[in-house]
């Protein structure tokens, strides 16, 4: 697995009192970014996936005895495709405000949009990232200079977006 620059900027992050936001376009690899993050962690992880319906609705409109049931003993929540969910921006301040132990991580696809909706809330509250497609340095550092040297062509005509660079065989 490519590992991305943004790693251990994030894992530095870690227990700063700061929410985490990792904003990018889709297929950017934010979802296996966190994964990377958490398993280099030795707290305990919940995994909070805002496709699924039943997370999404739990963390709309949400008081802080139901965000404790939720989370149980976790000392680290990590909340994928948080753009999903509405209201999303209060739901966060209050884990960040009130349960200080915990070390909140979110990411979003839609960058705007979630942008929009946790900037106001989290003021003063979080560390903010963008992820982009795969750099050079982190295809480098993976691959080798030659090899990206032979790929570079490819690379500029179809980009750097993991699909692209799973599909091509790397």
């Amino acid at each position: 697995m490519i590992k991305r620059c943004l790693q251990n900027t994030i894992v530095e992050k870690i227990g700063k009192g700061k929410a985490i936001i990792i904003l990018g376009s889709r297929q950017v690899g934010k979802s296996t970014l966190l994964k990377q993050v958490v398993d280099t962690r030795d707290e305990s992880v919940i995994y909070l996936d805002c496709d699924n319906n039943d997370i999404k609705k739990a963390l709309t409109d949400v008081s802080i005895n139901q965000l404790k049931r939720i989370i149980g003993k976790s000392e680290i929540v990590i909340i994928d495709e948080a753009q999903r969910v509405k209201n999303i921006g209060l739901s966060l301040k209050i884990i960040t405000d009130q349960l200080k132990s915990i070390q909140l991580i979110v990411s979003g696809s839609s960058s705007f949009d979630l942008s929009n909706k946790v900037n106001e809330p989290l003021t003063g509250r979080k560390f903010e990232y963008n992820l982009f497609p795969f750099s050079l340095k982190e295809l480098v550092d993976h691959y080798g200079f030659l090899d990206e040297s032979r790929n570079l062509e490819i690379r500029i005509i179809f980009g750097m977006y993991t699909d692209v660079i799973n599909i091509n065989g790397d």
